[in-house]
């Protein structure tokens, strides 16, 4: 079957104008599937994020303009692309690629459709949604909690994968944290500063908020506690307002969205996520790979890469008492540290994006032979 799928065009949807983990992982599915020989395009929203990476590589590259999931004249150039390449198997990785890809179906049907599922957070139960949710053949969500709760809203349990989410291998004594001393040591004293980071869209998801106020826990024991906040989003303003009326100028320093946010993981002390629903969090695996101790919220896929007291420390969410518990808690103890941060490098070696494109090529495969069976 593999030969076979080989021969099959794969045509990826993603409708995201930023740049968040499903955006990194349609990248890496695409690009290992074309360089393990398949055929892989891309459909992407015109002058995205993913669009400005996509297009400095060899893909088959189809930026279109997409203002909703109701976008007519969208869901036409879908469907025309999809006439185009003759695609035998439409991959769409966000909810609004879900709507456009079924309405392009109406134009042009693809044999075979599968959707990426990376929310934690239940179906609708509108007439839409109910509609949207029973058009793929397959859906492939990134954590068994996903998979769970896809199953629990009434999508068929034989319809839906489990392929967790991976990263690109790095060797992390190659990772260079030099110049951040400099670049933040210009505005700030680094000197036996307690240095944590978060890296997650400001987003009402990922709850920037508990973390503040944890930090405002912490620094009321402790001045020594310092937090990058690494991304973007629209709670910006809202946030900052927050860290400031709390006085936290001096301990909480937004970044902005950064390229070399792997490089911050490093130059921390401590990864923190206070997620209030998460799909999986590759920014986690990113953590654990870079062997940093991590707190984070025992929410969605989370515990299926974190074993709390062991690769890290779970609490529960919106609770920023427990966060800062759990941080003091990590801080204290050094052989913890050593030993959680060990436990989840060795773990992060599971999530490799090798294991999620053999995965995904897998449900292809089988879907395929299913669709030859019937």
């Amino acid at each position: 079957m593999n030969r076979e799928l080989k021969n099959i065009p794969i045509l990826h949807l993603n409708t995201a104008r930023t740049w968040r983990g499903g955006e990194k992982q349609t990248l890496y599915l695409s690009r290992y599937l074309q360089e393990w020989g398949y055929s892989s395009a891309v459909i992407c929203q015109a002058d995205s994020a993913l669009h400005h990476r996509l297009r400095d590589m060899s893909l088959e590259l189809y930026p279109v303009r997409m203002h909703s999931e109701l976008d007519i004249f969208a869901a036409l150039a879908v469907a025309r692309i999809v006439k185009r390449v003759k695609a035998g198997i439409l991959h769409m990785h966000t909810a609004h690629a879900q709507t456009l890809g079924m309405m392009s179906s109406l134009v042009c049907r693809v044999p075979a459709n599968v959707v990426s599922r990376r929310v934690d957070f239940r179906v609708g139960q509108n007439f839409l949604s109910r509609l949207k949710y029973r058009f793929p053949d397959r859906y492939i969500a990134v954590s068994d909690a996903v998979r769970d709760m896809l199953i629990g809203d009434g999508i068929p349990e034989q319809m839906v994968v489990t392929v967790h989410s991976g990263i690109v291998p790095v060797n992390r004594e190659e990772i260079r944290i030099d110049y951040l001393y400099d670049e933040f040591g210009n505005s700030l004293d680094l000197r036996g500063r307690i240095r944590l980071v978060t890296v997650a869209a400001l987003t009402a998801q990922k709850d920037h908020a508990t973390l503040i106020r944890a930090m405002d826990l912490l620094v009321k024991a402790d001045r020594r506690f310092i937090l990058f906040v690494v991304g973007e989003g629209a709670l910006k303003e809202r946030l900052l307002h927050l860290r400031d009326t709390l006085d936290l100028r001096e301990h909480i320093v937004f970044t902005g969205f950064r390229d070399d946010a792997i490089n911050l993981i490093k130059f921390a002390d401590l990864f923190v996520l206070s997620s209030r629903w998460e799909g999986l969090g590759t920014s986690l695996i990113d953590a654990m790979a870079m062997a940093r101790p991590i707190v984070a919220t025992n929410t969605g896929g989370i515990p299926e890469l974190i074993v709390s007291g062991e690769s890290g420390i779970l609490v529960d969410r919106e609770s920023p008492e427990q966060l800062a518990d759990a941080i003091t808690r990590l801080i204290a103890d050094t052989a913890l540290q050593k030993r959680v941060a060990e436990k989840a490098l060795r773990r992060a070696e599971e999530f490799s994006i090798e294991k999620t494109v053999k995965g995904t090529i897998g449900v292809y495969e089988a879907l395929l032979d299913g669709l030859q069976d019937r």
